[in-house]
């Protein structure tokens, strides 16, 4: 039977991988919607996004799967989506605080904390719960505890 963690970690994986393409669907197809600004730096800045994001969705994709599927390449792919999601949210949050984003008061600027506090929220939450469930999704017997 699958660890409650486990379950949780799958499904946080998948909801980060649809938020990453519905974010850059609406990026470029209805820009309004998703940018805090028209300024060159902020959409240069954005824009070297993509392919960063496109793989710490595949990597949450190819985690949720193997964890799916108990395969031990699913911990792996798990563990690296974690390490890429901790970078992009400390990559953005750097950005906004030096740029004052957060203080704009706008909608757009609202969501970009949420998404600020989601991506960082979920590389530690999904590595910490596959990390305590190592053994299981490696296919292991946990060690047995010693005495005291």
């Amino acid at each position: 039977m699958r660890p409650r963690g486990i379950s949780v970690a799958i499904a946080l994986m998948v909801f980060a991988a649809v938020a990453f393409l519905l974010f850059w669907l609406a990026w470029f197809l209805v820009p309004d919607a998703v940018r805090i600004s028209n300024e060159r730096c902020y959409v240069i800045f954005e824009q070297a996004f993509p392919l960063a994001d496109g793989w710490c969705a595949a990597a949450c994709l190819l985690g949720a799967l193997g964890l799916w599927r108990r395969r031990s390449w699913g911990f792996l792919f798990t563990l690296m989506a974690g390490g890429a999601a901790i970078f992009l949210g400390l990559m953005d949050l750097l950005y906004d605080l030096e740029h004052g984003t957060f203080l704009l008061g706008t909608a757009e600027a609202y969501t970009e904390l949420l998404i600020v506090v989601l991506v960082l929220g979920l590389g530690p939450v999904v590595t910490w719960l596959v990390w305590r469930e190592r053994y299981w999704a490696l296919g292991l017997d946990a060690p047995r505890r010693g005495p005291g």
